[in-house]
């Protein structure tokens, strides 16, 4: 029997929309599910940021294994949005897999593997994984008609980014059967938006930090004085 989502909002503005990720990041839920819900808050504020999503819209939180990540419903209908980590410690089972799992014994010998020619290939292995699974998600929502996939990198290395651009998009490519609307890959405060698409770019998170990120005491916000108020 299908449960409830964890988490259901309608949002008609920016400030609503704020006020969504600010009970969405604060919320009592298990620790994957908070892992998911703040790669998902930056991917929603850095498209917010750069007129990318239209308002009103429906946010749905899904339990694990109902579903995609978050179904959101806009004025074209109700898509999925699925979150999955590229994390560096697949960096040891990508290097077995071309060294037919063979004992790694010095990392310096494989030092010539670029950190973009390493994030692309483990992007082009994730996405390959999640086309597997998408069809769980279509009979778990019915009604939805695509779906998105983010994928979060550590962000942990200093990477060109139009090298890294290029290198995903050439990775995709190489899939026979690719069936998300959009795949879209964050690292660090850099999201490669629609890798898969016409509209590729690279976008940067904004700076400014939003108000319901800053600490909740006022008087932490403003200069210290000699007198209490």
């Amino acid at each position: 029997m299908k449960r409830a989502p964890l988490f259901y909002r309608t949002v008609y503005d920016e400030q609503a929309l704020d006020d969504c990720f600010h009970d969405l990041i604060h919320a009592k839920v298990a620790e994957q599910d908070k892992i998911e819900i703040g790669c998902l808050i930056q991917y929603f504020m850095i498209l917010k940021a750069n007129r990318l999503i239209q308002l009103p819209l429906d946010f749905y939180k899904h339990r694990q294994g109902q579903g995609p990540d978050f179904t959101v419903c806009d004025g074209n209908g109700l898509f999925g949005v699925e979150m999955t980590k590229v994390t560096t410690a697949d960096y040891q089972v990508w290097l077995k897999r071309r060294q037919n799992y063979r004992r790694i014994r010095d990392m310096s010998d494989y030092m010539n593997h670029r950190p973009e020619q390493r994030v692309s290939a483990l992007a082009g292995v994730r996405v390959l994984r999640k086309n597997y699974k998408i069809e769980n998600y279509f009979a778990s929502v019915p009604e939805m008609s695509q779906c998105d996939l983010v994928l979060e990198e550590d962000g942990d290395t200093a990477m060109n980014e139009a090298v890294l651009m290029e290198l995903l998009r050439a990775e995709i490519k190489k899939l026979r059967i690719q069936r998300y609307r959009r795949i879209s890959m964050l690292s660090g405060s850099v999201l490669y938006y629609a890798i898969n698409t016409d509209d590729a770019q690279i976008i940067h998170a904004p700076e400014v930090i939003p108000q319901w990120l800053k600490p909740g005491r006022a008087m932490l916000q403003t200069p210290l004085t000699t007198a209490w108020h």
